[in-house]
């Protein structure tokens, strides 16, 4: 990828000084940082015990994605999200704040909502009709006088709804078990500011959907966090992008990588001619018509941008504020633990991975597009789909209208997988995962783990040991 990085820098000569840009740049690449060759054993990903020090150190410790805000619209719309053993209700109040709540009565420990979204002036227990406001405050006690505990009043504040750590990013509402976490954007980093540019808060939801697989999330999270895999699992991946050898880098207990697109990976011999493939995706993917191009298709890419540049100052979308790498190519970030943007300006994916409430040998994987329509377009309605493990769902089917069959059956392949790498790390032959350079996003995911079960990382608000959430990272001692 030499080549097209030559060809970014050279234009960027004459373009706007990099203190203007709105995103720091993958380009001039920095070098992969040497945090150790050793290998990541097996064991985390099937042990019990291993899975009940992620969920104390990790899950109930960092920022979440809950649910989209577009879709708490009203008062009292809420929406319910299951995390692990935990249930959470999510509901917009009388005051506009998005509040998050524990799915929990007060008074049997029920699941206080059971149907996953709608509108509600209250909160209504269906064992004995106890009711909490939308603010999550007790409403009601049913026939309080048969509590002598309540003889002297009815403690509210006891039995209220226990309430969740909220914030608002991006069109997303996110969450944190720990109310003494640092605040969202603090833990999102220079990497939340980097996608600023985007404004997605403008983007619209389609679709969304979640499939069970059959293994641990961390899996699921590594699986999306490297492109060494694109010419084994993936061949039409690399007719019209590059996966081979892409920019990454380590921010924080984050990470991100570039993938180029509009282009014919180094690792084919035949890269210039325009076959059907790769004209349907430089259509339907790239906007660009099969009629207009006479080039290369390994430089379809400069195409995709002189047609951006071309229409900037013309267009919603925000072409304007963007630089090269963010018009013709794909920025994909990964925020700890769970959440991964892969984005373009008119269009991206959010994946979330949840780990299974007591199987480490299942997981789930939520799959959100989102697109950039013209201001002004109604909401698109979508349904939310749960693909349970066994059920061998045809993703080109189930995306079908909303994602192309091409890059659905590239999800199709990424889950093909999971059931085979669960049973395979178990074998007492296999002796840990041994990655190279394009899988430093992994190794250093697999640290940070180890790092926040072992104690030396925390976002706590003033802690001492405070995980590092923005810089470079260079090396770390082996």
């Amino acid at each position: 990828m030499a080549r097209i990085e030559a060809e970014i820098l050279s234009r960027r000569q004459d373009q706007t000084p990099a203190a203007e840009r709105p995103a720091a740049l993958f380009l001039p690449r920095k070098p992969i940082p040497n945090i150790g060759l050793e290998r990541i054993d097996g064991q985390r990903f099937y042990s019990p015990e291993f899975m009940a020090l992620e969920w104390e150190k990790i899950w109930t410790k960092t920022w979440q994605i809950g649910v989209r805000e577009s879709d708490l619209p009203e008062v009292g719309s809420f929406q319910i999200h299951e995390l692990g053993k935990e249930s959470f209700i999510f509901v917009r109040g009388e005051d506009e704040s998005i509040r998050g709540f524990y799915n929990v009565c007060q008074h049997r420990g029920n699941r206080l909502c059971t149907v996953e979204y709608g509108q509600m002036k209250a909160f209504t227990c269906p064992f004995h009709g106890w009711q909490w406001n939308i603010d999550g405050s007790l409403k009601k006690v049913a026939d309080p006088q048969f509590f002598r505990q309540f003889a002297q009043g009815i403690p509210e504040a006891e039995l209220g709804l226990t309430p969740l750590n909220t914030a608002r990013w991006g069109g997303w509402v996110w969450f944190n078990m720990n109310p003494a976490a640092i605040p969202l954007r603090e833990y999102l980093g220079e990497l939340g500011s980097h996608l600023e540019s985007y404004d997605f808060s403008d983007y619209q939801l389609i679709d969304y959907q979640t499939f069970e697989w059959g293994g641990n999330w961390k899996h699921a999270v590594d699986a999306f966090n490297e492109s060494y895999h694109f010419q084994a699992l993936h061949p039409d991946m690399v007719e019209f992008g590059e996966g081979h050898d892409i920019p990454i880098e380590l921010v924080g207990i984050h990470s991100r990588m570039l993938n180029f697109g509009g282009t014919v990976s180094e690792v084919l011999a035949e890269r210039d001619r325009m076959t059907p493939l790769r004209v349907r995706m430089m259509e339907n993917r790239l906007g660009v018509r099969n009629e207009q191009y006479q080039g290369s298709a390994s430089d379809v890419h400069h195409e995709v941008l002189r047609y951006k540049r071309a229409m900037q100052n013309d267009t919603y979308l925000p072409y304007r504020k963007m630089n090269d790498e963010q018009l013709a190519h794909q920025y994909h970030y990964t925020f700890f633990p769970a959440a991964t943007f892969t984005q373009k300006p008119e269009a991206g994916n959010v994946f979330r991975y949840r780990p299974h409430a007591t199987d480490p040998n299942r997981c789930y994987y939520d799959f959100f597009i989102l697109v950039r329509n013209p201001p002004g377009t109604p909401l698109p309605e979508y349904e939310h789909r749960v693909h349970k493990h066994g059920a061998s769902p045809v993703y080109a089917k189930a995306l079908e209208g909303t994602f192309d069959p091409i890059l659905s059956n590239v999800l199709q392949q990424d889950g093909s997988n999971m059931e085979t790498m669960q049973e395979g790390v178990k074998s007492d032959s296999f002796k840990g995962m041994i990655l190279c350079d394009q899988e430093v996003r992994l190794r250093h995911f697999h640290q940070t783990i180890d790092r926040f079960i072992s104690g030396e990382y925390s976002v706590d608000a003033g802690a001492r040991n405070r995980a590092p959430t923005s810089g470079l990272i260079q090396s770390v001692p082996t």
